[in-house]
């Protein structure tokens, strides 16, 4: 097989020149084509500069490898994947075709290795990776060997996603009793004509639609105290500039279902690759929820959900409707993306494991920074399992 060389992608009009390989490369996973990680990079671009390996076979591109470099003073300079932070970005890595997923792998990691001074880096810091990532697993058998450093593996939310096969009854069939009849109150619910279920028709109205679910789930997180994702000003851009770029982009399903026709309370708009929804109750806004095409799956990305309509379990109808519209558009699959959520077990979704990993580079000066860095996490997490609320004084009589 003919040799592999790397060029490393420091500028974005490089980078969209490549728009053609990402898409080809990333086999229809959503978060791995530009239309996604552009505008990440466009909204946190101030924290990161570009560091995109790209392998060419010839002149042809065989694999990518979407980095961006950040600097601390703790870590020195490390490499993380594109879409990582608050995006949430899931089954991340490298982009390559099956067959070539060893001779690229393995490239770019004799790359990193042994990259020149002007890409020298300290630290990989990349979330997102499944175990079941074939080309990753040749990467960091690669790194191990080359570099001679243990992969430090951390626990990450697991991903969670339902088998879509033999329709709705089916789906129904597989629940626990008790899941059974939450479903049916749900299908309840939306038969009486007291739920609606609405995709978006149109990018504008999505935007719209997509306020409405920033102003719930900001204050579904408020009214816990703690700041929800939309609470930057950066993740909200990213989202809606990844709503513009997504809304024409193709969605192509490997393995469409054939599911017979059924009696749908809510109409299938269209097959965009993303699908916006909001559910009302009795005529207001309860729920809603950011979902795009992912190879053969509908995935959820981000719900909200309005406090004021908790006893009418508005995430258990919500669920119930997009997952009944996964199967009017043909998927095999809907998937929950990350987070251990009790919900996603009892709507019978099976989780895959995902990772984040820690790869320092072999230089010296990385090794002492990763021992303190790594110091620096495990005093914290002692901190925090020692430091308990000291009960109060009792008053003086």
């Amino acid at each position: 097989m003919s040799i592999i060389r790397v060029e490393c992608v420091r500028n974005v009009a490089s980078l969209e020149s490549l728009s053609s390989d990402f898409i080809r490369l990333s086999a229809g996973a959503a978060m791995q084509r530009l239309s996604w990680l552009l505008p990440w990079w466009e909204a946190y671009q101030a924290n990161y500069k570009l560091h995109v390996l790209v392998g060419f076979r010839g002149e042809n591109v065989c694999g990518i490898f979407p980095l961006v470099e950040s600097t601390s003073a703790l870590t020195g300079r490390s490499l993380v994947l594109m879409g990582s932070g608050k995006a949430c970005s899931d089954n991340l890595g490298i982009l390559v075709e099956d067959v070539d997923s060893e001779p690229v792998a393995n490239t770019f990691a004799d790359w990193l290795v042994n990259s020149p001074d002007c890409c020298r880096w300290d630290l990989l810091n990349l979330d997102g990776i499944r175990e079941s990532n074939r080309a990753m697993a040749h990467f960091s058998e690669s790194m191990q060997a080359l570099a001679g450093t243990q992969i430090q593996r951390k626990e990450s939310p697991n991903c969670w996603s339902v088998s879509l096969a033999g329709g709705f009854d089916a789906f129904k069939s597989r629940l626990t009793k008790r899941a059974s009849k939450i479903v049916r109150q749900a299908e309840s619910a939306m038969d009486s004509g007291k739920a609606k279920f609405e995709i978006a028709r149109t990018q504008k109205e999505a935007l719209e639609f997509i306020t409405e679910i920033e102003r719930m789930h900001q204050a579904r997180w408020q009214e816990r105290g703690i700041d929800g994702c939309f609470s930057t000003s950066e993740f909200s851009r990213f989202l809606r500039g990844a709503i513009e770029r997504m809304w024409d982009d193709p969605w192509h399903r490997d393995t469409p279902m054939t599911i017979p026709p059924t009696d749908c309370p809510f109409q299938v708009t269209n097959h965009q690759r993303v699908q916006v929804a909001l559910l009302r109750i009795d005529g207001v806004v309860a729920a809603g929820a950011i979902c795009f095409g992912d190879t053969d799956a509908l995935a959820m990305y981000l719900v909200g959900m309005n406090p004021d309509f908790a006893q009418d379990r508005p995430g258990w109808i919500l669920n119930t409707c997009a997952i009944r519209y996964a199967i009017e558009l043909g998927c095999a699959r809907f998937d929950f993306l990350r987070g251990d959520e009790e919900y996603k077990q009892r709507l019978g979704a099976v989780p895959t494991v995902q990772k984040r990993w820690l790869i320092p580079s072999r230089r010296v000066t990385s090794q002492v920074r990763n021992v303190a860095y790594r110091t620096a996490v495990l005093v914290k997490e002692l901190w925090s399992q020692t430091t308990v609320e000291q009960p109060s004084q009792p008053a003086s009589n």
